[in-house]
């Protein structure tokens, strides 16, 4: 643990120590952009890959914190016996709960980073993001990536390590590389 090494083994694979892992990632992230994923069901998962993503970064990377909040379901204007009869404020409302929730989950994400800036020592340009509500979360966030001309995404594993995400984005994202993070799992 913790070497510096590189060593070949059978088969053609190459294996790395997690410093030597880390330098060359470190290098690879020059004055890119890394999106890191930030998801209400994985906060775990999110400061980790949040706390990954700033100690990968150098001083002119640009990181940007984003979550894509899930829309209303329309279940919930459904069981209503007349939407039409609801208020505008009601509706506003309503429409405006997976927002707040995410600005929650912004300041505790932003709090892990702090800190983790505090002890690494390094000082990286977070920009912290709610997107638009989205039926489709996971292209959103690839799309989102796409827009920023993201190098890296860097996300959680999901809830107990089993979310959706990481699998569709090796599967679909190009273009970049992924980093799921997986530092919080026992």
């Amino acid at each position: 643990k913790g070497s510096s090494r590189a060593q070949f083994k059978p088969g053609g694979t190459l294996r790395v120590g997690p410093n030597l892992a880390a330098m060359i990632l470190s290098r690879l992230s020059r004055s890119a952009t890394m999106v890191v994923g930030i998801s209400i069901k994985d906060i775990e998962g999110s400061k980790a890959a949040m706390m990954k993503a700033i100690d990968m970064a150098q001083k002119d990377t640009k990181v940007i914190a984003l979550h894509v909040p899930k829309l209303v379901p329309e279940m919930m204007l459904s069981s209503m016996s007349d939407p039409s009869d609801v208020s505008e404020d009601a509706f506003a409302s309503l429409a405006s709960l997976p927002s707040k929730a995410g600005d929650n989950l912004m300041k505790q994400v932003r709090e892990v980073a702090e800190g983790q800036m505090k002890t690494s020592g390094k000082e990286v340009e977070i920009n912290y993001r709610v997107a638009a509500p989205a039926s489709d979360i996971k292209a959103a966030v690839l799309a989102s990536c796409v827009a920023e001309k993201a190098s890296f995404l860097v996300i959680g594993p999901g809830y107990r390590g089993n979310g959706g995400l990481p699998l569709f984005a090796v599967q679909r994202a190009k273009g970049m590389t992924l980093c799921v993070v997986r530092d919080n799992l026992e």
